[in-house]
């Protein structure tokens, strides 16, 4: 049998196991190494240069008129241009990438373009306004390729075709949690198709084929599968070294995580150590010239939404003054950056007397108390009204809170918004989680929201803090939307 510590033996590896879970990974690595996945990303860039490509046309109608036509005729050089560019430079490599890693190269690498082309252009021809031109559709296309790159990762990830396949070894606890991980973030590249343990226990809603460690080899040259994740906290450094150099000569990239167990998110978007043995945290949003970027993306943002939004929240307003009687905007104090006290605005989705009524359910109901205590929350509240209950599936009610970005209360992306009264059930890591302005959307919103709880939301909140870009920022929003339409999470 092949051990994580032991040299493995082929004869006994090749009659180990039968050939119905070599069929089955089979089947699933040709489904999964198909060009579709790399054919996401073309789409997901083809759709970004044309958006791109079309509000150039509308910045050249004001700044350059005389050169609009110039744009489009220039879209089969442009096209070829940026897609030959990040086909050399491995942006097409069926590999994976955390998103918000890809969504920062993607953005500076079209950034350098743009203001390549514009620079060439005025050298060649002279021409300062559609020089102008070209670094305007630069800039603009180093936020939109980024996000539409993103936007067709989340749209296509669960897609059964879609991402790298990989085996984990582990087992109990540390396994679940890295199947758990894949399974929150399939965007980020990697479908697990096996699991491997030593203990022979099948595991629920897990891989198509489970087995023991022997089957690795197997998984690795007859299946041509390219990851191996390993989760084993309990080997030494030494059984580690030889874990690595058993499995390098199978799979072509081996990962092994020390201790998963616990662990909020099992990803990074800092450096991985600076050459040390380890991994670094930047706490990038403690830096001045960071908060100001932030701050410059919330008002900016801030104040596309409110015109964007403006007549779907007069339409909920109405909705809420003819459902049910009481005020229509809902006041709570919450905590902000640096634990100061401020005034967070929702839509009212409950009903005036919901307090009391919280009351009466905590103490006739042990079963909702002890639901309640886990995560502050319950399920089938009573206290929702009709229309409450709508705008909670889908996030309308906290639209309001884009008063509170203006203000400089919230951010658009950040913590939740905690409680005063909360303070003391943060398990001393209310000082991290604080000196971030809390956000409208964040992590915690977007890895499951109402199913995590309270103690989950703060670790994800302090790993988003550790792990914070504007790049993060703008994957989160992006993998906002579809769990704003589809209300995945709601209470």
């Amino acid at each position: 049998m092949f051990s994580p510590v032991q040299e493995p033996q082929q004869e006994a590896r090749e009659s180990s196991q039968g050939s119905g879970s070599e069929e089955a990974v089979t089947d699933a690595q040709v489904v999964a190494s198909s060009w579709a996945t790399v054919a996401t990303f073309v789409l997901g860039d083809v759709v970004g240069v044309l958006s791109v490509m079309a509000t150039t046309h509308l910045w050249a109608s004001w700044v350059a008129p005389a050169f609009t036509t110039t744009i489009y005729e220039a879209l089969p050089l442009v096209l070829g241009g940026v897609l030959g560019t990040y086909a050399l430079l491995g942006f097409y490599q069926r590999r994976f990438v955390h998103p918000a890693l890809e969504m920062q190269r993607v953005g500076l690498l079209t950034l350098m373009l743009g203001g390549t082309a514009a620079l060439t252009v005025y050298l060649a021809l002279g021409h300062a306004a559609l020089a102008l031109v070209v670094a305007g559709g630069g800039v603009v296309g180093a936020a939109v390729l980024p996000f539409c790159r993103a936007l067709f990762r989340i749209l296509f990830a669960r897609a059964p075709w879609w991402g790298l396949p990989a085996v984990v070894v582990g087992s109990g606890g540390s396994a679940t949690t890295i199947l758990d991980t894949l399974e929150r973030w399939p965007e980020i590249g990697v479908r697990p198709i096996a699991l491997l343990t030593d203990t022979g226990t099948v595991q629920e809603n897990g891989p198509s084929v489970q087995g023991g460690y022997d089957l690795a080899p197997r998984l690795a040259r007859k299946c041509k599968v390219p990851y191996a994740i390993i989760a084993m906290p309990e080997l030494t450094h030494r059984g580690r070294a030889k874990l690595l150099t058993q499995y390098s000569k199978f799979f072509d990239h081996v990962f092994v995580v020390a201790d998963p167990a616990g662990a909020p998110a099992l990803w990074t978007t800092g450096q991985s150590g600076d050459g040390l043995f380890g991994y670094g945290v930047r706490h990038a949003s403690l830096r001045h010239g960071a908060r100001f970027v932030k701050r410059l993306g919330d008002l900016v943002g801030g104040l596309l939404a409110l015109g964007l939004l403006a007549p779907i929240m007069a339409v909920v307003a109405l909705l809420i003054r003819l459902d049910s009687s009481g005020a229509v905007l809902y006041r709570q104090e919450r905590m902000g950056q640096g634990g100061r006290i401020f005034t967070v605005l929702k839509f009212r989705t409950m009903y005036t007397d919901a307090h009391s009524q919280l009351t009466s359910i905590l103490e006739n109901d042990p079963e909702r108390r002890r639901e309640y205590e886990r995560f502050h929350k319950l399920q089938d509240d009573p206290r929702i009204t009709r229309v409450g209950a709508l705008l909670r599936r889908y996030s309308l009610d906290e639209l309001p809170q884009l008063f509170n970005v203006l203000l400089g209360d919230m951010s658009l992306v950040g913590p939740r918004a905690y409680m005063p009264a909360e303070l003391s059930k943060m398990n001393g890591l209310a000082q991290a989680v604080l000196q971030s302005p809390p956000g409208i959307t964040g992590l915690w919103q977007v890895s499951g929201r109402n199913h995590l709880s309270f103690s989950d939301r703060v670790s994800l909140d302090v790993h988003y803090i550790q792990n914070w870009s504007p790049w993060l920022d703008l994957y989160l929003l992006v993998r906002t939307v579809p769990v704003v339409f589809t209300g995945d999470g709601a209470a």
